[in-house]
């Protein structure tokens, strides 16, 4: 199992993933908000609020997983797909796993995370990031994440726990549980923005790292998980009085 989030956030988490205009529909580009000049980006209305998804760093990135928890060449194309469908401008979080123990690293738990070490580490990662947030959601942008359930950093709904997990890794398959928490990462960076005074984000997870992966029942998750969205939305915008 993997317990991971990501890779760096210099790049990725300026910028968003969106249709060529010169390429193929299934083709992307990596486009900023504003063009190094501090002109507006041609042919994007900025008054206009945007629809941005946060996302697990894995889930772009399958290669920041742990040794042997890739289930994709790449990309999750099924996440990425019901989010570019929808409208989303899709935003990769950095991967607090892969900075601190690095490629190499074993399979871990939440406990075994959840050290003042790693919290300090990514409390730092969330301070780069909640700036990019705040932006959004000052701007009226509506703004969701994507996490990774299962996974001890970056779970939303679900996390991986073993409290007598130590030593080498040597121990059976599926011998970890699985515990209704957010990972470590996800608590550290919705801290941050409580901090800041900003709102509890919408979010879900792609439950890669359940222990046996369903990605039919994920995908089905997911895209009730927008669409529930998409009618929350509307119905604010029909009511004047709506938060």
């Amino acid at each position: 199992m993997d317990l991971a989030g990501s890779g760096s956030c210099n790049q990725s988490c300026r910028g968003r993933i969106g249709p060529s205009r010169r390429d193929s529909p299934g083709a992307y580009t990596v486009t900023t908000s504003q063009s190094i000049d501090g002109g507006k980006e041609p042919g994007v209305d900025q008054d206009v609020p945007r629809k941005v998804a946060l996302i697990a760093n894995c889930l772009m990135n399958q290669n920041a997983k742990v040794c042997d928890g890739a289930r994709y060449r790449g990309l999750v194309n099924p996440v990425v797909e019901a989010l570019r469908s929808r409208g989303y401008l899709l935003v990769q979080l950095p991967c607090p796993e892969l900075a601190f123990t690095g490629v190499r690293r074993w399979w871990a738990v939440y406990e075994q995370y959840d050290t003042p070490a790693y919290r300090a580490h990514c409390r730092r990662l969330a301070q780069g990031i909640a700036p990019l947030i705040e932006e959004y959601l000052r701007r009226g942008d509506e703004v969701i994440l994507i996490g990774l359930d299962g996974s001890p950093s970056t779970g939303v709904r679900f996390t991986s726990s073993k409290p007598d997990w130590g030593g080498r890794p040597n121990r059976p398959e599926d011998d970890w549980e699985i515990v209704p928490r957010r990972g470590v990462w996800i608590e550290e960076l919705e801290a941050e923005l409580a901090r800041r005074g900003l709102p509890p984000l919408p979010a879900t997870g792609w439950a890669l790292d359940m222990g046996r992966f369903d990605e039919a029942g994920s995908r089905r998750d997911l895209e009730e998980f927008l669409d529930s969205r998409e009618i929350a939305v509307g119905s604010r915008g029909d009511d004047p009085a709506a938060p």
